[in-house]
């Protein structure tokens, strides 16, 4: 159905609004209710293909706490996704939304992540991406650590594990201990994917 380097197929799957209710309700003590919505900027907007995410608990979908550009680009056997912040996220806050606010998010407004980059590969059913060595550097709570992330996406869900680890013994000093964040689509974007 699709091969290593589809960034096509890639984006129309996770452009889409997602939500981890069902597991939220299953297990409260280790998973809040969490929205995740990526949506589609215009084919021009970078050199690859981009979506902007907005990741926010449910009862606050107006004050998400992540807001990032993703950008992905085609290389030899592999995907490259690039994350880049927002200068002044505030600014943007239920743009992934509101297509009028999409629309006013300009390359200058964004900022590239050193260190934050994925490599995405195809699995055979899904695609798998990983975040690149221990160079995207977060302080947490007054602590240096870096992030350990990655996620699964295919036809029908989301999966994202975030985790912080310690610089030095890579022991896990925030995020989750219960497994990965598990996404079912509540609405798809993929017929505003341009490529």
């Amino acid at each position: 159905m699709t091969h290593t380097t589809d960034i096509s197929t890639l984006v129309r799957w996770m452009a889409g609004d997602f939500s981890n209710q069902a597991q939220a309700i299953d297990n409260p003590p280790f998973f809040a209710h969490i929205r995740v919505c990526m949506r589609p900027l215009p084919a021009d907007f970078l050199t690859g293909t981009c979506l902007f995410l907005e990741q926010a608990y449910d009862f606050a979908l107006d004050q998400p706490y992540r807001l990032r550009v993703l950008e992905f680009l085609s290389l030899e056997d592999k995907i490259l996704l690039h994350n880049h912040s927002l200068k002044e996220g505030e600014r943007f806050f239920g743009a992934a939304r509101n297509r009028e606010r999409l629309c006013e998010i300009q390359p200058d407004d964004i900022v590239e992540m050193p260190g934050c980059s994925m490599d995405v590969e195809w699995t055979g059913h899904s695609f798998i991406g990983r975040i690149q060595g221990k160079g995207c550097k977060v302080n947490w709570k007054g602590q240096d650590t870096y992030l350990d992330n990655e996620f699964e996406i295919s036809a029908d869900r989301l999966l994202s594990l975030d985790r912080g680890r310690d610089p030095v013994t890579d022991e896990r000093v925030w995020g989750s201990i219960a497994g990965p964040f598990q996404f079912s689509r509540r609405a798809s974007f993929a017929d505003e994917v341009s490529i």
